[in-house]
């Protein structure tokens, strides 16, 4: 594709950010146009708490569901275009052998990832929206075939378009509660990744994150998998992730070694539960793009503060209370105070 049909795609992929669909549409739809401007043999998505930058969903196009495997070699923050690495970045798309200088051999990710399935060209983006990363795209092509320069500006040019997309696509999420379990829940995963061990609950919380429950849970939900590689290399770890029931999930790792030797590994024991408000509060007012001030307006009328409450804690004249409201409630798309407090306080178990 030249230059100009780049630009038509650009133009498409940035009225579809802007379109109200829901995370799993926008990945879908927006793959197809990337497709067309950024040929490749398969691909996924991710996205991911920003936060933290662990990965929270994952969407393939001809490529088997991740293992726990996949998730160790894949997120080594040390390897070449680590997504962590890409998203601080000034360029948030990076093409594997540019990066290795040619020597591919020098990348984990491709000796045991990539090489052995027959993958020479990988092109990694970094979805970043205002300083914050929303998901990350992989791009693949079989040997010899690679990406090319041209190809991975275009990726960067679209990457703030697309997290922009996947951000909206997060808050806009609509789904019935069914009220289902509320007690946390305990994983415990061994050294390869395998379920040793897990609670009633923890069955109920993995089936809201993806899991087919039975009989063995596998494969696992990669958000899952993704937050126990995490803490095996950090120690601890913690995310939040958007259940299919639409509550929000807080899920909490930490490892356990289980051999003095290091060689031998760690187990990793997760704590799933419902997020509660505080914890996902945060999230959403990166995701409706509220300034440091909005925020602080946001805090005080969740907690009943009148306007007049507002102006006199933060020092400023109620009708600059009210101009913040106004631009707070266009945001996050409520009419009033009690549509913005239930939005916030409700978002623990939906974002209705």
């Amino acid at each position: 594709m030249g230059s100009r049909g780049r630009e038509r795609t650009f133009d498409r992929l940035t009225r579809l950010a802007t379109a109200g669909l829901d995370t799993t549409d926008l990945i879908d739809e927006a793959g197809v146009l990337l497709a067309a401007a950024v040929p490749h043999d398969c691909g996924c998505w991710h996205t991911t708490d920003p936060d933290t930058l662990i990965e929270t969903g994952f969407r393939a196009h001809r490529m088997p569901p991740p293992d726990a495997e996949v998730a160790r070699f894949a997120y080594l923050p040390d390897d070449f275009n680590s997504f962590v690495r890409l998203a601080g970045a000034r360029r948030r798309a990076g093409v594997l052998t540019e990066a290795t200088g040619g020597r591919l051999e020098g990348s984990v990710r491709y000796r045991e990832l990539l090489r052995p399935n027959n993958i020479r060209g990988e092109l990694r983006v970094a979805l970043v929206a205002d300083g914050m990363c929303w998901g990350n795209i992989s791009l693949f092509r079989e040997t010899p075939h690679d990406f090319t320069a041209d190809e991975a500006e275009f990726a960067h040019q679209v990457a703030g378009v697309l997290g922009q997309g996947l951000r909206s696509a997060g808050v806009r999420a609509r789904a019935a509660v069914d009220g289902g379990t509320a007690w946390p829940g305990v994983l415990v995963l061994g050294v390869r990744g395998e379920v040793i061990a897990v609670s009633g609950p923890a069955r109920a919380w993995l089936a809201e994150l993806g899991a087919p429950g039975a009989p063995d849970l596998a494969p696992l939900p990669f958000a899952v998998l993704a937050l126990a590689e995490r803490a095996r290399m950090e120690g601890e770890a913690a995310s939040r992730v958007l259940g299919a029931g639409g509550r929000w999930v807080s899920l909490h790792a930490s490892v356990t070694a289980v051999d003095v030797r290091p060689a031998a590994g760690f187990e990793v024991s997760l704590v799933l539960q419902q997020a509660n408000p505080g914890a996902v509060a945060p999230l959403l007012y990166a995701a409706f793009g509220f300034t440091a001030r909005e925020r602080e307006i946001v805090e005080l009328v969740v907690r009943g503060c009148s306007t007049a409450e507002v102006a006199e804690r933060l020092f400023i004249s109620p009708l600059t209370v009210q101009t913040h409201l106004t631009s707070i409630f266009g945001k996050a798309g409520v009419r009033s105070r009690r549509q913005l407090t239930g939005l916030v306080h409700a978002d623990s178990a939906g974002l209705g």
